[in-house]
């Protein structure tokens, strides 16, 4: 609308006047702000709805797959020995593990320059080559200890040039009572990560060895190793490992072996975690109730297609899954522990359930999802799916709330165009009246002077 009077002249107050008639006239817009508020208010309500059911979508995600299931707890005989913990996949049981050895990095050690100990780190080693090449998993790789002729290499550069290579290989200097040692090993177990050395001598395996310079006394060949992998059986069965860390000796674990010897890995089925997967179900179908229920009390009052989302659901949970005998197997979520209540909501019996589980833990899995895809969590899927598809029920109702927003946005510009002319008309009407009433109210004034 135009900008309101800001100064009255005359016998009139034409702004008071004018505002009050305007207030009268801009009632249809009052209305439609209204009416416009209420649909956005239900748009806003459809969203929630829509994100209710999402969320009830994937809470089911787990129990359409039967991965519900595959919850395991895992423990050891001896937390010194071996360490587990669940992946993914598990089969119930216990395994029994007999480590004969345990996975070795490469490791070599060289402690000696020009026949004697390495006093200083950061000394010249004047007989180093000015490259060394590595093979790791059998690619060489050229590691250049001198950029120029007559660079300094030292213990320090040496291992810090191969450190930078990044190569498979990380190097250390050592500290020891008697000097210094450089300290080559590979960054990971087995023989599969195995390296050699090569350049300014041999890469070890004998006192006396030489490399890059430095010597290998028969304390730095003791402390030097082969690569090795772990070795060990699985309920008898031999298995060799590149790493201490095994991932796929015992399925649905991943097991850390610390030390040589017996140890049993016992995997048992996570009840309470498999119940918490089907209380999550509960209560995001709880959430959609309440989601809905909200709707039907506030802006959607009387909306049949909430009132449908309810009852499709609804018949989804007390539809018996075809081919299941209910007497002899489970058809019905009340059957496992998961009753309806009298308002519509769901509750989870978890000592019911996990009576159930035990008994039958083929028949819970396929109540919720099987390979016909007729189990309740697949079903109701299914039938979110439709819901929040283009021509589903929730973006059909999208889109009248939008259609209706669309018009009542139009139908307030053309009222508040139609408001703004009519303010014009009341100012100019009323200013004039004010004109001549003053006029006339001057020309009594004379008059009645005349008439003294």
């Amino acid at each position: 609308m135009a900008g309101g009077i800001t100064t009255s002249v005359g016998a009139l107050d034409v702004q008071s006047i004018v505002n009050q008639l305007i207030a009268i006239d801009a009632q249809p817009l009052q209305a439609s702000q209204k009416k416009l508020s209420g649909y956005n208010t239900q748009l806003s309500d459809m969203g929630k709805i829509s994100s209710a059911l999402s969320a009830l979508q994937t809470a089911m995600t787990s129990l359409s797959s039967g991965s519900f299931l595959q919850a395991f707890k895992v423990s050891t005989s001896d937390s010194s020995m071996a360490n587990a913990s669940i992946s993914s996949g598990g089969i119930g049981g216990t395994y029994a593990l007999k480590v004969n050895a345990l996975a070795q990095s490469r490791q070599l050690v060289f402690d000696q320059f020009n026949g004697g100990v390495i006093s200083d780190s950061k000394a010249a080693i004047t007989s180093a080559p000015d490259e060394l090449k590595f093979t790791v998993n059998g690619e060489e790789q050229t590691i250049k200890l001198r950029d120029n002729p007559g660079d300094m290499v030292s213990l320090q550069s040496m291992s810090d040039r191969i450190n930078a290579q990044g190569n498979g290989v990380a190097s250390s200097v050592v500290k020891t009572d008697g000097g210094y040692k450089l300290v080559v090993t590979s960054t990971a177990s087995g023989t599969d990560n195995n390296f050699t050395i090569s350049g300014g001598g041999s890469e070890g395996g004998a006192a006396g060895s030489t490399l890059g310079g430095l010597t290998q006394s028969t304390t730095a060949l003791a402390e030097s190793r082969a690569a090795s992998n772990a070795q060990l059986t699985v309920n008898g069965v031999s298995v060799s490992s590149g790493s201490n860390k095994l991932s796929d000796v015992v399925p649905g674990a991943e097991i850390d072996i610390y030390k040589l010897g017996d140890v049993t890995v016992t995997l048992n089925q996570d009840t309470a975690g498999i119940a918490k997967n089907v209380q999550n179900f509960v209560d995001a179908y709880n959430q959609v109730l309440s989601t809905l229920s909200s709707a039907r009390s506030g802006s959607m009052k009387g909306n049949a297609s909430i009132l449908s989302v309810q009852q499709q659901l609804q018949t989804v949970l007390t539809t018996p899954i075809p081919g299941a005998d209910p007497v002899s197997s489970y058809a019905y979520l009340s059957q496992i522990g998961v009753a309806i209540q009298k308002d519509g909501t769901l509750k989870l019996d978890q000592t019911a359930f996990n009576d159930a589980l035990k008994k039958d833990p083929t028949a819970v899995r396929n109540l919720f999802g099987n390979s016909n895809s007729n189990g309740i969590a697949q079903l109701m899927s299914k039938e979110i799916n439709s819901m929040l598809g283009p021509s589903g029920i929730i973006q059909s109702s999208k889109d009248t709330i939008n259609s209706r927003i669309s018009i009542e946005q139009a139908s307030q510009d053309s009222l508040s165009a139609r408001l703004d002319v009519k303010r014009a008309q009341y100012v100019q009407q009323y200013t004039n009246l004010n004109t001549l009433l003053a006029n006339m109210q001057s020309a009594t004034s004379s008059l009645s002077d005349l008439l003294k």
